[in-house]
Order: C-alpha cells, then sequence, then structure tokens
C-alpha cells in the first residue's frame, strides 16, 4: 500500500470514528481529472463524491479545485495535511475536505458535517529541495518569465543575481533532476512542465522568499489609499503587485489591500511616497528581486500578481486570479 493508499484509508477510518459515516474507496476509474472516488454512506443516505487527493493543501491548488468541482460535480478534497486558515479558506470556497488528523467540512444536500481542531502528524514528511530555496526561486522566477535567459551564462546570471557559480549549477541540474528542465542541445535548454512548475513556485514563494522581502506596513499620512492610482510611480523602480496591479490588468477587482514592489530602502520610501509606519495598515511593500522590465511599467510581471492573489486564499482574489490566467498566462503555460 502506498502512502496515498494509507492516507486515504485512514481518513475513511477517522470520518466513521468521529462522523458515523461508512465509506468507501474506488480508485481512479475512466473519469478524467479526478484521483478517485467517495462513497460516504450515514443512516439514511448516500453519496458518492469525485476526490482529488494532496499531501498537503495549498492556496496554489485552490483554482484546480473549482475547475474540477465544476467539471465533475460535488468534490472532497483527500489531504494528509490541511493546516486551518486553509481549511478556512476551502469553507469559504465551498469545498468539502477531509484530512489524515480528522478534520472534515462536507455539505451536501441536507448534510452538513463539520470537524475541526485536530493536528496531523505526517506519515511521510516531504522533502524539501534546494532548487526551490530562496536564491532558485528568484532565478526561477526570471526562468518563468523569459525562458531564454536559462540559456545564459553562468557568469551573467552571477553578476545579475549575486549567486555563486557553484550555486547556479546546482540549481539547473536539479531542476534538470525533476524535469523541469530538459537539455536540447550541448548548450540550449528549455522549460518542461511549467505549469506545474508555476504552481511549485507560487507555493514556495509565498512560503520562502515572500517573508523575507516584507519593508513593512504603513499608511498614508495624506490618505493616498483612496486614490493610489493617482500616485506617481518612479519608473520601473516602485510597481503595484497584488490587488491594485490585478486590477490595472484586469479592470476586475477593487482592490481592498495595497501591495508595492520597491528598489527604494525604507527610508526612501517613506519619504518619497509620505508613509507612516502601521501595523495591519492598508499597504504592504516588499523588496523587487528580479532583474528585468516587462511591458507593464506600474505593475509587477503577471505571474507575480498571479502569485499574490492566489496565496491569499481570498474567493474575490481566486476569481481575479482565474482572470488574470485566462488573459494574460495561459499561452504562456
Amino acid at each position: 500500500m502506498n502512502v496515498e493508499e494509507q492516507i486515504i484509508y485512514k481518513v475513511i477510518q477517522l470520518i466513521q470514528e468521529r462522523a458515523g459515516l461508512k465509506g468507501r474507496w474506488y480508485a481512479r476509474t475512466g473519469k478524467k481529472n479526478i484521483d478517485g472516488q467517495l462513497e460516504l454512506k450515514g443512516d439514511n443516505n448516500k453519496y458518492t463524491f469525485p476526490v482529488e487527493f494532496k499531501k498537503e493543501v495549498k492556496p496554489i491548488h485552490f483554482l484546480h479545485f473549482q475547475k474540477v468541482r465544476e467539471q465533475a460535480g460535488d468534490l472532497i478534497v483527500i489531504a494528509e495535511t490541511i493546516y486551518p486558515t486553509i481549511r478556512e479558506q476551502l469553507r469559504k470556497l465551498g469545498l468539502n475536505y477531509l484530512d489524515a488528523a480528522g478534520n472534515c467540512f462536507i455539505k451536501k444536500n441536507d448534510w452538513l458535517f463539520l470537524i475541526d481542531g485536530f493536528r496531523t502528524e505526517t506519515i511521510n514528511p516531504i522533502k524539501k529541495d534546494r532548487a526551490f530555496n530562496k536564491t532558485g526561486l528568484i532565478l526561477l522566477f526570471h526562468f518563468l518569465n523569459d525562458e531564454n535567459y536559462l540559456n545564459a551564462t553562468y557568469r551573467q546570471m552571477a553578476d545579475d543575481y549575486g549567486i555563486a557559480l557553484g550555486n547556479i549549477n546546482y540549481i539547473i541540474n536539479s531542476l534538470k533532476d525533476q524535469g523541469f528542465v530538459i537539455q536540447l542541445d550541448k548548450k540550449r535548454f528549455r522549460l518542461a512542465r511549467k505549469k506545474e512548475l508555476l504552481d511549485e513556485w507560487i507555493a514556495a514563494f509565498e512560503e520562502k522568499l515572500k517573508p523575507i522581502l516584507k519593508l513593512g506596513e504603513f499608511r498614508f499620512i495624506n490618505g493616498n489609499e483612496k486614490e493610489w492610482e493617482k500616485i506617481p510611480l518612479t519608473n520601473y523602480e516602485t510597481q503595484w503587485g497584488g490587488e491594485p496591479a490585478a486590477k490595472l490588468l484586469t479592470g476586475y477587482l477593487k482592490p481592498g489591500k495595497l501591495t508595492l514592489y520597491t528598489v527604494e530602502n525604507r527610508v526612501n520610501l517613506i519619504k518619497k511616497y509620505k508613509l507612516v509606519p502601521q501595523e495591519q495598515a492598508v499597504l504592504t511593500v516588499y523588496k523587487k528581486f528580479w532583474k528585468f522590465n516587462l511591458n507593464h511599467e506600474d505593475t509587477v510581471p503577471p505571474i507575480l500578481v498571479y502569485a499574490d492573489l492566489i496565496n491569499t486564499g481570498d474567493p474575490r482574489n481566486i476569481e481575479t486570479a482565474r482572470k488574470l490566467y485566462d488573459e494574460l498566462l495561459e499561452d504562456q503555460f
């Protein structure tokens, strides 16, 4: 029995113990885009749900879950680990789930089961690859935005980003080993499984890179947050990310929170934009970490906007991320 099956059968046992539902697992059938089906039987009713399995659920998975639900009907997400904030976000999105700690949310017709508060002990912890550490994520972001940069010399990459040559070699070799980079000939490479690679980058970015880029949270002295679109930004040095960038790129979202990425240091930033540091303020500022410019002068690259939106887990941001992906990124990935 593989790890996935161990987790699924553990989940079935726990849902019977804690909710009185008997479960039966059916492995992947001829249906596409699902990992299998779970039959749950109560005292009076029996329902069969399509299943998506993940070892750990992250915000990047939400869009996929929604698409599967649209295609296959009411969905249950089964995972070894679903952290509390993720469980809350799944409930807001109306997505059913079961995890290996015994937490669950199942809403179907007259059924409503909610069990929460149990912690998971992992069966087989995931080993994190150094290609997705801080340095690797920075370099990989450039590859995702400009695949030709993958064929630049290691010396150029080292000069651009201040990365040791040996580390660059490790990062690219690791991506090769994982099947994300394919060698075409002695000098040329290309990316493979690009959508999967993007998803991996987005999840790792939120966890490992974004927190160390944060310069702080601020409010505007003159109340400019209400007319944020009129704020003059310096050419490519300071750019909107997150919700305001999504508004500029899609015209679809009224920002509730503002995000900036900048090359300015904290002192110059405060002076130039008349800011006051304040916790839980409307504006959060991060350090720019990439060394290229795209066509959108006032916004960060769309990939980063997409990542910012997805990682909030907010339903309205998830919907905007889907629109942005369909309009600006789908052909690229």
